[in-house]
């Protein structure tokens, strides 16, 4: 009896076992691998909201400093034809197109 245990049963077992195991430790790759290209998706999604955030920063300054001028041309007694703010912004605004244009042609292009 206990060579059939032995000779039978136990290559048995242990083919289960390894059956099992191989199944198991196929699941157990894939699942790695999932893993992986999850941790490389957030990576990206994450670089992606930094530069997000940069814009929106930049855009709530701008939209800070154009409250800013509003309300200072609102406070002004003067006329909005001569508001001095309202001069001073559309002097800003004339100016502006240009320095972008000339800064956008001196910088070396990639």
């Amino acid at each position: 009896m206990d060579t059939w245990i032995i000779y039978v049963i136990a290559p048995i077992a242990v083919a289960l076992v390894s059956w099992i195991l191989g199944k198991n430790s196929r699941r157990i790759d894939e699942t790695s691998k999932i893993v992986t290209l999850l941790q490389d998706e957030i990576g990206r999604l994450t670089v992606k909201v930094e530069k997000l955030e940069t814009k929106l920063e930049t855009k709530e300054d701008a939209l800070e400093r154009k409250s800013i001028i509003i309300q200072e041309a609102f406070r002004c007694r003067i006329s909005s034809m001569k508001c001095p703010v309202l001069l001073k912004q559309a002097e800003y605004n004339h100016d502006a197109p240009l320095v972008e244009s000339t800064t956008a042609t001196t910088q070396p292009q990639a």
